[in-house]
């Protein structure tokens, strides 16, 4: 990480450390703060600022996970949310995820939201809206089958303080230059 993208993330932790949840308000607000913390774990590891969490209906965390698609080791698949639900189907197996809420502090990818609906996961949400990679908001351009996926499933933007939202869109935004270079010289041949 550049020298400016280390202050940018210390100032972005500092914000984080100093936001009083305000459940009342927002009721998304525990989680969004939860999630948050895993992006910028996910960042000093060097990955994308990313984190996702799975709760059961009363608001207690189950899973936790952060984006690592880059380190320890490269994983395509190391996506937040991928990681939550990977955790959840290996550890909580005979859990009706029905019952859960996934949050997660960016809208998901179009692999991740696709793995959202056939995990069954019955209530999604995300604090910043990603317009250049995210699904959510083009789900009616899947395939039919996608949509007859899970028809139920209630996926929508967090209920979180406009503060949260901003924090969140800020981590990832943080690395995100420097870690799609690596990624497209992935798909590259030397020189």
């Amino acid at each position: 990480m550049s020298p400016m993208q280390k202050l940018r993330l210390r100032r972005l932790s500092g914000q984080l450390g100093r936001y009083q949840p305000q459940a009342a308000a927002f009721p998304d607000d525990p989680l969004g703060v939860a999630v948050c913390r895993l992006a910028i774990s996910a960042l000093e590891a060097g990955n994308y600022g990313i984190g996702a969490v799975i709760a059961d209906e009363t608001g207690r965390i189950l899973i936790e996970a952060a984006n690592s698609v880059f380190t320890p080791a490269f994983r395509s698949d190391g996506h937040a949310e991928m990681l939550a639900v990977d955790a959840l189907e290996q550890r909580l197996p005979d859990l009706a995820p029905k019952s859960l809420t996934l949050c997660v502090s960016l809208e998901p990818c179009p692999m991740c939201f696709t793995r959202l609906k056939l995990a069954g996961i019955g209530r999604v949400r995300y604090l910043s809206a990603d317009r250049a990679g995210g699904m959510v908001h083009l789900a009616r351009r899947l395939p039919e089958i996608w949509r007859l996926l899970n028809p139920e499933q209630d996926i929508a933007p967090a209920a979180v303080s406009p503060e949260l939202q901003r924090i969140a869109w800020r981590l990832f935004l943080t690395n995100l230059r420097a870690l799609r270079r690596k990624l497209v010289s992935r798909f590259q041949e030397p020189a």
